[in-house]
């Protein structure tokens, strides 16, 4: 994720000449219109393939567990004090609670998608070709597998006082399938 860039921005002095020419003809120009804003778009929360093999947790499967978040504003969206949460169960899916997976820095670039892996960082060559393809940045919790397939689960962005956006699955999601987002579900 990149800092914002100031390049091909116009000066206060002509943006402010320019909307009092545009409101002149009934268009609306207040800053407003502009929009920042962050969407859970995808995941793959149950990844095809055993999850163990003896005791041990391949990383190439971990990083097959998967969420995406999108800025689908207009706006570079400055991600300082925005995490990832999901809701972690007692068994038998019992007394869920918010738990933060994994906080940002920088600033996402509109278009722009972040898919955050479980497990250990990998190089890209290393994960499965759908593990890799459509988001410009990975990220990885250096955790074990984390989204919650026995009872569903949300992902949801925070931003300390409010959730941003939130989507959710039902119990039991298709192995190896990837979760596209329909309203406030993964379907």
């Amino acid at each position: 994720m990149t800092e914002a860039s100031s390049a091909g921005s116009m000066s206060l002095s002509s943006r402010k000449r320019e909307n009092s020419r545009r409101h002149d003809v009934g268009v609306n120009t207040s800053m407003e219109a502009h929009m920042k804003v962050l969407r859970v778009i995808k995941a793959k929360p149950n990844p095809a393939g055993k999850d163990r093999v003896g005791s041990t947790t391949p990383n190439r499967q971990l990083a097959a567990e998967w969420v995406d978040f999108k800025n689908v504003g207009d706006e570079p969206y400055p991600l300082q004090g925005i995490s990832l949460q999901h809701i972690a169960y007692q068994p038998r899916c019992r007394d869920g609670r918010w738990e933060t997976i994994m906080a940002f820095q920088g600033t996402l670039e509109s278009g722009r998608v972040v898919r955050i892996h479980s497990g250990s960082e990998l190089s890209l060559s290393e994960m499965n070709p759908e593990d890799v393809a459509g988001a410009d940045h990975h990220l990885f919790t250096n955790r074990n597998y984390i989204w919650n397939n026995d009872c569903g689960d949300t992902a949801r962005l925070w931003n300390g006082l409010i959730a941003v956006d939130a989507a959710s699955y039902d119990p039991y999601p298709m192995e190896g399938k990837i979760l596209v987002r329909q309203g406030d579900k993964l379907i």
